[in-house]
């Protein structure tokens, strides 16, 4: 399980949590606070987190201050990414996916200088600074991504790595960057629907994708799957409250519900609203797909659900093969009985 302690923004929709120097609390299991110091060109300095208006090619520093509200040395690991879109439909900037959108321009990873490991001394505060290089060319829309501080052990190693399951909690601080006030067009696409698992339970993945620099926000998902020439849908799903990072892809799980994925020719009719700018809009995507005999075939044989289906099976099929062996057992001992009677009254 990950737990993050945020600084983020109200449109995000999510808790928020002020990282203060006075902050005391050690329930978290962190030995270190985060407060961030705000620059001059922070668009609106009610927030806590960074919102700077910039001009291309312009270079800034920032810095955020930490606190070691511990009496030993603590060092914290650090980690700026571009946002990116969980498959909750969440927005995730502690780490980079598998791969980044096509549409992605500028990553704030590439734009961005900074220490990846500080080592606070106790009791003390120390100021981490980010260097932040522009690109040269003018563009629209929004740069978003965030800045990670996460405990780390004496060899300077994230406390979480190499754990399979724990707690890992972290402050993770926006970022947004623009040069513009211009307002670019949202525009959703869906690219491709592909059989896979999540947590070992068989899904056909929606890959849906915001190509453009602008947060997608209260984004709700209709999507129904038919066989090719069905009128009722074999699967479904509706989700709502969800989030598109800009320049993002969104990979959208529909659960087979335990069922076998089944080979053959299908298609999805799904309907997406996003909201950009406080105006809502909706995209109609209609799709037809294929699923391979040998790609269902390897999904359902490591599927868990089938595998306790199947294990439940043989657990019956057992059972009822030793109850009809008593039965059997029994009429045999009953008629052996009946027999060894039946000759000593002779």
């Amino acid at each position: 399980m990950v737990a993050v302690i945020v600084l983020f923004f109200g449109m995000f929709m999510i808790n928020t949590v002020t990282a203060k120097a006075d902050s005391t609390s050690t329930s978290s299991g962190l030995s270190f606070t985060v407060k961030t110091n705000l620059p001059d060109n922070q668009i609106d300095k009610n927030n806590d987190f960074y919102q700077l208006k910039m001009q291309p090619g312009q270079k800034q520093t920032i810095t955020a201050t930490i606190y070691n509200i511990t009496q030993k040395e603590t060092k914290v690991a650090i980690n700026v990414q571009s946002a990116s879109t969980t498959i909750n439909g969440s927005l995730d900037y502690s780490k980079a996916p598998n791969s980044w959108d096509n549409s992605l321009k500028y990553k704030l990873s590439d734009m961005i200088r900074y220490p990846k490991l500080v080592t606070v001394d106790a009791g003390k505060s120390q100021d981490v600074s980010f260097e932040i290089t522009m690109p040269n060319d003018l563009f629209n829309g929004i740069l978003l991504g965030g800045i990670t501080f996460n405990q780390a052990d004496s060899d300077g190693v994230e406390l979480s790595r190499g754990a399979s399951i724990q707690n890992r909690y972290a402050y993770a601080v926006a970022m947004v960057l623009k040069e513009s006030d211009s307002q670019v067009k949202p525009n959703i696409n869906l690219q491709r629907v592909t059989p896979g698992q999540n947590n070992g339970h068989n899904v056909l993945n929606v890959s849906f994708q915001n190509d453009q620099p602008l947060l997608m926000s209260n984004v709700q998902v209709n999507a129904k799957i038919y066989s090719e020439m069905g009128k009722k849908p074999v699967y479904s799903s509706r989700k709502s409250d969800m989030q598109m990072a800009p320049n993002s892809q969104f990979k959208y799980p529909v659960s087979l519900q335990g069922t076998p994925m089944q080979p053959g020719k299908y298609r999805i009719e799904a309907t997406v609203t996003g909201t950009a700018y406080k105006t809502p809009k909706t995209w109609h995507f209609s799709r037809k797909f294929i699923i391979e005999r040998q790609e269902a075939h390897v999904l359902n044989q490591s599927d868990v659900d089938l595998a306790a289906n199947t294990n439940n099976q043989t657990i019956l099929f057992i059972a009822f093969a030793v109850i009809a062996l008593l039965i059997i057992l029994f009429m045999i001992l009953l008629i052996l009985k009946r027999k060894k009677s039946h000759t000593m009254n002779k």
